[in-house]
């Protein structure tokens, strides 16, 4: 089965997870990944900037990238979120009826 998978970093846990239950919640998403330490190297305003972000990995269906888009938009603290979507395929037979499951929901 054919998923996008978002993936989106940020430097707070709280809105790291405010953003993951949002997405889930408004069923934009079936499941959010949120990993902690990542470390990133930037240029930001003519400067090579060292962060630690948290990376939100949010897989859905392709009719609901853009409603995963807006979501993160308007609730993530970032004046250039990093937003890119990734052409995902479920291998697992229990994991893509779990998923398509809860597309439903969608």
């Amino acid at each position: 089965m054919k998923i996008k998978i978002i993936q989106t970093t940020i430097d707070s846990i709280k809105i790291a997870e405010s953003i993951s239950e949002l997405l889930v919640n408004n069923n934009a998403s079936p499941c959010v990944q949120i990993i902690s330490n990542v470390k990133s190297v930037y240029q930001w305003k003519d400067k090579v900037e060292h962060s630690s972000e948290i990376l939100l990995l949010i897989k859905t269906i392709p009719e609901n990238v853009q409603k995963c888009k807006n979501i993160i938009l308007k609730h993530h603290n970032y004046d250039v979120p990093e937003l890119i979507v990734m052409d995902g395929y479920i291998l697992e037979d229990d994991y893509q009826a779990w998923f398509i499951e809860h597309c439903r929901k969608i």
